[in-house]
Formats: structure tokens, C-alpha cells, sequence
């Protein structure tokens, strides 16, 4: 637990001072709230025995003093303490971020969109606690501890031993009984937290589905029975929370019983004034307003340790670290790219696929087919350096890819995923996350090549046309030739095309064939396909299945061949003849 809880925390030492800062307002705030019951008791005990006014004027200076002072002191906690949260919830979320985004797609296979949301929101915002609720009160309680010892020492030593000894007993036993009761609640109320956002989520997105299917009553049950037992877990917690305030208020008036039973014969023998027992008396119960703070403490850890250990969760992800010193910078792509006997495994068990040996030389035009399942888009992870951990060797002109930054990978190569994702906005701004400082002229000559220039004229706004969230506005083809866009506009000099043609009409994807065989002209293409159409097209066949290369030649070879290829083909249009009648 702690071990989680140093490691988030050790993320605010930058601001460290600002948080001392902080503490010493609030311990300034609670010292001013101490010396104005303090004094004020004075003045109150003083007049009662008819004590001369001028006798109280160093009082009466003190009550206006400490009443001010306390004002402002709270004022400034409040603002510093804020800002210093604010300023460590942006840096949690930065560095969440860079974090998570190496272990892209690597990690996030295991989660869906709704738990990431969650850890990157809920829980980083449950992380504010650490200093507010968790840090501040044990700095500010010491200090009190010590300032009362102080004070309590001016009238009497065994004043202040016994008010430190209950002082302390009173800041363990009950923190300790409400860390006790609310650790595993805590847990559970994050987790709660993030299954209930992950079935918002799933249930918006999946909306249509469940309409058709009739589903929506029982989806809203699921929903409905978590948000229930969210609401019930929160109540328990409230009721913990009563129970300290009760519990501390307690320890309180047992601290001042004790502290009155011990010094009432000290103002009966004349060693005590009795004016100040009522200022003790009044000065014990200010200083528990921290250690009402204290059970909060422990309440609140364990909720910020809980999302701490689920972001470090992802984060500490057993992942392959490639050695980036001496990785180079690549700009131009001249000859080839050579898998050399590679292997992988997404498990490191089972390899995916099995000593792929293959060569796609410069401006040449390559397929890779195969049945659902073969490796054919692993070989996207591997190529975009998605995934590293793999053996064998990949070469660019005769470059080990370990050797090669990201950065300069990225930029040699473009993707064509089969399912393109657009962003809520304009058709100009979903293209220019490709390049962002894209010409006018680039733009439509990248419209122009994938076909969507006509379209986009025709449409009143143009370029400046909403396309709705993920590209609803747009039909299954347009959205794939803005895809298409994207990658002409980055100029990558290779381009991969993984399932493009997946759920398109024959027209649209003969189209779209045909364009990618255009592109050829000037780039290297990898195509990615289960659908053997037009391969007559391509300069190299690559055949797939179980992880491993079984064929690989010309279209036509393979034909007369009458492999593995042949049957795949057969059977396809075999399909194809069977839906036509």
C-alpha cells in the first residue's frame, strides 16, 4: 500500500515547497483559531471575577488579531492549496499519458474504452485527495501537537504530557478503526465508479444494437443494480464518516475531563489561577479540530491508493523494453524492407506468427492474404513498431528496425486501418491530423487521388462539413477513401492498406482497388486482405495461414500452382456464385 502511495506522491516533489506552504496556512489557520478561543476565554473567565478592562487589553488586541489572522490564514490555505492540487492533477494526467502511450496497443487489448476512461479520469481525479485530505492534515497535526505542548507546558509540564498522550491516542486509534472499516469500501467504491462508467459507455455505444435486440430493459437493470450498490457503498462510507466525527468529538471531551479532574486541585492548592483552566479547557477542544482531519486521512488513503494501484496497473505492465540509445533517425526509404525468420507472441506463449521471411522492395505492390486469424495484421503491429518484442530481424535499406526511432518509422509509413477512425469534426480537420501543416493544394490534391474530391465539392460546406461522431454523416466507401486521404496526404513513401475493401460493396471495392493501384506508381504498398480480388494486380502474393508463409509468388504462378492459394480462391468464388443464385 504504501509502497503505492510513496510512489504516487513522489510525482508532487515539485512542488514540494508550495505544499509546505500550504500547510503552514492551514497550521497558521488552526493556531489563530486556537489563540482566538484561547483568548477570548480570557477575556470572558477575566470579566466574570471583574478584572479591570485594562487589564485585558493585550487580550482584547489578541481576540481582534486572531480573529482577523484566521480569516485570512484560511483564505490563503484555501488558494494555495487548490492551486497546488490543480497543478498536481495536470501533472498526474501528463503523466499518465506519456506513460500509456508506449504500452499502446500492447496493454490496452486488455481494457475496454469505458475502464480506460476511467483511469484516465476517475482515478487521477481521486489522486487530489493525496494532499488535501491525506498529506496537509499530518503535517498541520504534528505542528498542533507541538504548538499545544508548547502552551499547555507554560502553565504546567504535566499538562502538556497528558494532552499529548491523549492527543496522540486519539489521532491512531480512531484513524486506524476508520482505515479499518473504509479500506476495503474505498475499493470498492472506485471500482464501482469505473464499472458503472464502463457500462455508460458500452451501453451509448452499443444503443442500436440493444434497441433491435430488445435488450434495453435488461442493460438498464445491469446498470441500475451498480449504480445501487455505488449508492450503498457511499452510504456506508458517509455513515463511517459519522462515526469518527462522533468518535473524535468523544476523545475530545475525554481529553478535557481528564485534563479538569487533574487540574482542579491545582486551583484549589493556588498553583493554577482558575481563569485558566477555562483557557485550557477551551484551547484542548480548538486543537481536536485537526484531529477530526486525521480519520479523513485514512478514509481518503485508501481511496488514492486504490486508483493509485490501478494506474500503476497499467503502467508497470510486464512489457518488452527495447534499448532506444543510439536508435537513429531515418528520412528517406531507398531499397527494401526484409522480415529475416521473425517471430512473435502476443502471450509468450503461443507465436502468432512463425519465421516470416519476405521482401518488398521500393514502389513495389505486395499482398499478403490469408484466412481471419492467420498473422496477416500482426505484421501492421510489427511494421509501425506497435509491437517490439519479436525475434529474428526487420530491415529497412539494410537497417536493423531497433535501431530506427519510432518517430522516423511513423513518418515512413503510413496505415490504412480497416476500421478508420474519424473524429468528431470537419472533414479538413480529420485530414489534417495527418499533417498538420498541410497546403490548400495538398489537401485536394490527397482528395483528388482518393476519389472524394467530386464528393466533397458537392457538399454546401465542403471541406468545412461536420462528419458527425465517428464519421456517421459519411457512407462505409467515403469513410475508407478519407482514410485513404489521410495517408496520401502524410506522403509516407510505404503505405499499408490492412483490410480496406472489409464490408464494401463489389463496386466500391474495385474502386478503391483500382486508386490503391494507382498510388503503386510512385510508393511501396502492402496490402493486407482475406479477399482475393484483382490480385492479377499485385507485383508478389504473400499466402498466410497459422502464423506461417506457405506460398508466395505471382498471381498467376500461384494459380498453375494449384496450392493452398488456388483452394483459398476456389472456395471464395464458390461463396460468391452460391450468394448469386
Amino acid at each position: 500500500m504504501f509502497k503505492t502511495f510513496f510512489k504516487i506522491a513522489s510525482l508532487s516533489l515539485e512542488y514540494r515547497w508550495w505544499m509546505l506552504l500550504a500547510a503552514l496556512m492551514a497550521f497558521f489557520t488552526v493556531g489563530s483559531g486556537i489563540g482566538l478561543m484561547m483568548t477570548s476565554s480570557y477575556i470572558i473567565a477575566s470579566a466574570a471575577i471583574q478584572t479591570p478592562i485594562f487589564q485585558l487589553q493585550v487580550a482584547i488586541v489578541g481576540v481582534r488579531f486572531f480573529g482577523i489572522s484566521r480569516g485570512i490564514f484560511r483564505y490563503l490555505e484555501r488558494y494555495i492549496s487548490h492551486e497546488v492540487t490543480f497543478k498536481i492533477l495536470g501533472k498526474l494526467r501528463v503523466w499518465f499519458f506519456k506513460s500509456i502511450e508506449p504500452l499502446i496497443p500492447s496493454k490496452k487489448k486488455d481494457l475496454t474504452s469505458g475502464d480506460l476512461l476511467s483511469r484516465s479520469i476517475e482515478d487521477i481525479e481521486s489522486l487530489e485527495h493525496i494532499f488535501v485530505r491525506v498529506i496537509s492534515p499530518v503535517l498541520v497535526y504534528f505542528a498542533v501537537a507541538v504548538l499545544m505542548f508548547f502552551l499547555l507546558s507554560l502553565f504546567n509540564i504535566k499538562y502538556a504530557i497528558i494532552f499529548l498522550l491523549m492527543f496522540f491516542f486519539s489521532a491512531i486509534s480512531i484513524p486506524s478503526l476508520t482505515y479499518l472499516l473504509s479500506k476495503n469500501l474505498g475499493k470498492k467504491i472506485i471500482q464501482l465508479k469505473a464499472q458503472l462508467k464502463e457500462k455508460a459507455v458500452d451501453s451509448i455505444q452499443g444503443l442500436p444494437e440493444l434497441i433491435f435486440y430488445e435488450q434495453t430493459e435488461k442493460w438498464q437493470k445491469k446498470f441500475r443494480d451498480f449504480e445501487n450498490q455505488l449508492l450503498s457503498s457511499e452510504k456506508k462510507m458517509m455513515s463511517i464518516q459519522s462515526l469518527h466525527e462522533s468518535l473524535t468529538g468523544v476523545a475530545m471531551n475525554f481529553t478535557v475531563a481528564i485534563l479538569i479532574l487533574i487540574a482542579i486541585p491545582d486551583v484549589t492548592d493556588g498553583i493554577l489561577n482558575g481563569v485558566y483552566l477555562s483557557v485550557i479547557t477551551i484551547g484542548i477542544m480548538a486543537s481536536f479540530e485537526i484531529v477530526n482531519q486525521i480519520p479523513l486521512a485514512f478514509q481518503y488513503l485508501g481511496k488514492s491508493v486504490e486508483a493509485g494501484e490501478r494506474l500503476l496497473e497499467i503502467i508497470n505492465y510486464e512489457k518488452n523494453k527495447i534499448d532506444q540509445v543510439g536508435t537513429i533517425d531515418k528520412k528517406d526509404f531507398t531499397s527494401s524492407i526484409v522480415f529475416s525468420e521473425v517471430s512473435f507472441s502476443y502471450t509468450g506463449k503461443k507465436n502468432v506468427i512463425e519465421n516470416l521471411s519476405f521482401e518488398i522492395k521500393k514502389n513495389e505492390i505486395v499482398a499478403v492474404v490469408g484466412e481471419s486469424g492467420s498473422g496477416k495484421s500482426t505484421l501492421v503491429n510489427l511494421l509501425t513498431k506497435l509491437w517490439k518484442d519479436y525475434s529474428g530481424k526487420i530491415l529497412i535499406d539494410k537497417t536493423d528496425y531497433k535501431n530506427i526511432s519510432d518517430e522516423s518509422i511513423r513518418d515512413l509509413i503510413s496505415v490504412v486501418p480497416q476500421n478508420v477512425h474519424l473524429f468528431t469534426g470537419t472533414i479538413r480537420e480529420n485530414l489534417l491530423i495527418a499533417k498538420e501543416n498541410s497546403t490548400e493544394d495538398e489537401i485536394y490534391e490527397a482528395l483528388k487521388k482518393s476519389e472524394l474530391l467530386d464528393f466533397v465539392e458537392s457538399l454546401p460546406e465542403k471541406l468545412e462539413t461536420n462528419i458527425g461522431e465517428l464519421g456517421k454523416k459519411l457512407s462505409g466507401g467515403e469513410i475508407k477513401r478519407l482514410g485513404i486521404a489521410r495517408a496520401i496526404l502524410r506522403n509516407s513513401p510505404i503505405i499499408i492498406f490492412d483490410e480496406v475493401t472489409e464490408h464494401l460493396d463489389t463496386i466500391t471495392e474495385k474502386n478503391i482497388l483500382s486508386m490503391i493501384k494507382q498510388l503503386s506508381r510512385d510508393r511501396s504498398i502492402l496490402f493486407i486482405s482475406h479477399r482475393l480480388n484483382q490480385m492479377e494486380m499485385f507485383d508478389e502474393v504473400i499466402v498466410m495461414s497459422d502464423g506461417r508463409i506457405i506460398e508466395k509468388s505471382k498471381h498467376k504462378d500461384l494459380i498453375e500452382q494449384k496450392g493452398f492459394y488456388y483452394k483459398l480462391l476456389s472456395s471464395q468464388n464458390k461463396k460468391l456464385e452460391n450468394l448469386n443464385v
